[in-house]
């Protein structure tokens, strides 16, 4: 009898930690939109996009992914290509090296204004430079 009871109030617990687990990640507020500063990045750019998308399923954070693209002369831009066909959080802009950050800043938020006005929730913008040793600037 009593290892029956056992089993009932343990499954009564996991049942519990299972419905507060799904409510805490849900109730979460706030998106992200990460912009990339990459250049040439081929090696890399679709493990950095694989561990923000891990880290948005893992997290319960609703993300989107900019990528701008900054004089690349490798496969970068092909990769990107590919990825943004495949999946619809992920956007890329090809830099023009006459622009300055800040003007080419302004351009990718219009491009990715849709995504990031889509979400009821407030918005928070996080730009990660990759070729500038993990420089980051949260805006």
């Amino acid at each position: 009898m009593l290892p029956e009871l056992l089993w009932i109030v343990g499954l009564y617990v996991a049942a519990a930690l299972l419905v507060s687990a799904i409510v805490r990640r849900s109730s979460r507020k706030g998106r992200r939109h990460y912009v990339l500063v990459a250049g040439n990045h081929q090696m890399q750019i679709e493990g950095y996009i694989r561990t923000l998308q891990h880290f948005s399923r893992r997290t319960g954070t609703d993300i989107g992914i900019t990528v701008l693209l900054d004089r690349s002369t490798d496969e970068t831009g092909p990769i990107l290509e590919r990825m943004a066909r495949r999946d619809s959080g992920i956007a890329w802009v090809r830099r023009n090296g006459s622009d300055d950050v800040r003007q080419e800043y302004e351009k990718v938020c219009e491009r990715t204004e849709a995504m990031v006005e889509s979400s009821a929730v407030d918005s928070r913008v996080v730009w990660l430079e990759l070729g500038q040793d993990g420089k980051r600037l949260n805006i």
